[in-house]
């Protein structure tokens, strides 16, 4: 099964994904193009950037060099709530270096918060943790789950 019928699910967990994902480059980049203009701002940004990376494909966690407190609070991250919760807090923060001075760190910004708003979805509707098949993960083709609900069965 492809992306194409992922995207067709309704799965807001994948979505989460995705867009969390998205978020994560963009905050890195965009952190690094205005590091000389928002200098706290833009180092958060790079900081969330990594940490949303880390969340979302946590073979990252065996590559890159962490302390095991580090592992274990971002592998406590699988409940929607959580997730929701740690990715409103980047998008709040994000959002604020716009009362400072507006830039493209915004854009981080709205999609941190687009992130937050489809694991808030998922949570409130009680779906199943999944991960996206593009990047190695279970997609929607395993036993159990019903595609046209898009909840384990």
């Amino acid at each position: 099964m492809g992306v194409a019928e992922e995207l067709k699910s309704k799965n807001f967990s994948l979505y989460g994904q995705l867009i969390a994902l998205l978020s994560g480059v963009l905050l890195i980049v965009l952190g690094a193009v205005t590091l000389l203009a928002h200098i706290i701002y833009s180092i958060l940004a790079i900081v969330f950037g990594v940490i949303c990376i880390l969340i979302e494909l946590p073979i990252f966690l065996r590559i890159c060099p962490t302390g095991p407190t580090f592992d274990k609070a971002v592998r406590a991250l699988k409940n929607h709530w959580l997730r929701f919760l740690t990715y409103l807090i980047f998008a709040i923060v994000m959002w604020s270096s716009l009362a400072q001075k507006s830039t493209v760190l915004a854009i981080g910004a709205a999609t941190t918060t687009l992130a937050a708003g489809c694991y808030l979805v998922a949570a409130i509707k009680n779906q199943v943790q999944l991960t996206t098949s593009l990047l190695g993960g279970t997609g929607v083709n395993n036993p159990g789950f019903d595609t046209r609900y898009a909840t384990q069965v």
